[in-house]
């Protein structure tokens, strides 16, 4: 959809609001119920209609159901509706704004930065995740299967992608994240920089480009090199890579691996890229248990760590042991900022509660002022400390509830004191549901899926599901984790032994 014509369903939407005097009272059932509104709808119809030609049509559906929620569910006042939706038009029409010339660029939004621990870089507070956008998720070492790299950068997900990443840099945003193994993702990032940079958009300098490499409990030096040597050859066109990471470190074999001393070891070998000036940064990323994460992060070898931090709880470290008493990654995340690495939080509006497809209960309860999307990111930077987020984006129009939580983030105290009331209405309302001591202690001292006493199931991690959906009322995100729990490979006609061999 291009920003130089009216969003045709902004157009046929507008016109169901505008010629609404001149319908009869019995409605519609398929048009939303605040279009039905006599005196809201032509209100509406005005503010869409001032932006109509700077929203795109996926950014006006988000508008008409959070407007729906709040009108329908929530019985918001008029004001505070026509307020609302001022609000989320504007938002929604910041491509428009940034791509205008005659506005100074000093008069535009950018996105906040902040110093990334040790690393001494400055990361912007929001990362261009590269999981969800590639053409194909193959990797290119599959021998028959693999993609063309040539015809990968010749497809429409490329132009997709450069516009993205165009979109990203005129907002400051200029993290670029991809790994390995998100099959062509590392190909096409690496292309539409270099483009970049070759005619005379961007010199290297202006951006922080990430990529990760799988290292399991068993690799060998000669494995991991063979992985970075097909990374490299994506890579190289770029000089540098500015974060290296070790990417999914979740076990205790890949963490006894990965912290070998061996002058031969996959540490060694990345202290090698270092000194000979291929990559600047070391880090990992992890969905692991948080007793794990804990040793990655206290052998202090590390500059930055992407984990899972989340209001609603933490991914797979949710009802795990964290060393101190705890459970869940809230110590990983405080030792690591002691530590002055750099935190990135993975994935807080997917992996985080599926908060693009929130519960009427979490809308609720976060209120109007934010969506679901904008509180996981105020909650990741205002509470946790966290540096940057991640978005996967798929396209541009992705970012909209994330620079709605920039821009609140950059009010400073004010952004702090929004996100405090909306995590207060959230804790009282799963005490109300789960109880006091529940929600305070259900998911400590927990045996780790692990431990043989476990017999492997994950435990904490189960109940973990029962309080969002209990409290929490996410159904869809439980339903979905759920899911994966019973996909494992674990056998009952098996020896824990066995099982963990296969498993690990």
């Amino acid at each position: 959809v291009t920003m130089s014509r009216r969003s045709s369903l902004t157009k046929s939407l507008s016109s169901v609001f505008l010629s609404s005097k001149e319908k009869k009272d019995d409605g519609d059932e398929n048009t939303p119920t605040f279009l039905q509104s006599s005196s809201l709808g032509p209100q509406i119809a005005t503010i869409l209609e001032k932006y109509a030609d700077k929203i795109h049509d996926d950014s006006f559906l988000k508008i008409v159901r959070q407007l729906e929620f709040w009108f329908a569910n929530q019985k918001l006042p008029e004001d505070e509706l026509l307020a609302l939706t001022e609000r989320l038009a504007k938002t929604a029409s910041w491509r428009e704004v940034v791509d205008d010339e005659s506005i100074p660029d000093e008069q535009k939004f950018k996105i906040p930065t902040v110093r990334y621990g040790r690393t001494e870089l400055q990361m912007p507070i929001i990362t261009c995740g590269g999981m969800r956008i590639q053409e194909t998720w193959i990797p290119d070492n599959t021998p028959l299967l693999r993609s063309n790299k040539s015809k990968v950068v010749k497809s429409k997900s490329q132009d997709n992608l450069k516009d993205v990443i165009l979109s990203c840099l005129k907002l400051g945003l200029n993290h670029f994240e991809t790994a390995r193994f998100y099959g062509s993702s590392e190909v096409q990032f690496v292309d539409a920089l270099v483009n970049l940079m070759e005619n005379g958009t961007i010199q290297r300098e202006d951006f922080i480009f990430q990529t990760k490499l799988m290292a399991g409990a068993t690799s060998t030096k000669e494995d991991f090199a063979k992985q970075w040597e097909a990374s490299w050859s994506n890579v190289d066109k770029l000089g540098y890579v500015d974060l290296l990471s070790f990417h999914c470190v979740s076990d205790s074999g890949q963490v006894d691996n990965i912290l070998s001393e061996d002058k031969d070891g996959l540490y060694n070998f990345i202290l090698g890229l270092q000194e000979e000036g291929k990559i600047k940064h070391i880090g990992f990323s992890t969905h692991g248990d948080a007793e794990n994460i804990m040793r990655m992060i206290n052998s202090n070898k590390f500059d930055y760590v992407n984990l899972h931090k989340h209001f609603f709880g933490d991914y797979h470290a949710a009802g795990t042991l964290d060393t101190l008493g705890g459970q869940g990654n809230e110590a990983c995340v405080k030792r690591a900022l002691e530590l002055d690495m750099g935190v990135f939080n993975i994935s807080p509006f997917d992996k985080g509660g599926k908060l693009y497809r929130p519960s009427a209960a979490v809308a609720a309860a976060i209120g109007p002022e934010m969506s679901p999307i904008a509180f996981a990111a105020l909650h990741s930077w205002k509470t946790m400390g966290m540096h940057t987020v991640s978005v996967g984006f798929a396209r541009s129009s992705d970012l909209d509830e994330v620079i709605e939580a920039a821009k609140i983030y950059a009010e400073g105290d004010k952004a702090t004191a929004l996100v405090k009331v909306a995590e207060d209405r959230l804790k009282n309302l799963a005490i109300e549901k789960l109880g006091q001591d529940w929600y305070q202690k259900g998911l400590l001292k927990i045996p780790s899926f692990y431990d043989k006493t476990s017999d492997g199931i994950a435990i904490g991690h189960v109940l973990w599901l029962h309080n969002c959906l209990t409290a929490f009322g996410l159904y869809e995100f439980s339903k979905d984790r759920y899911g994966n729990l019973e996909a494992t490979s674990w056998s009952k006609s098996k020896s824990y032994e066995e099982n963990v061999k296969k498993n690990l």
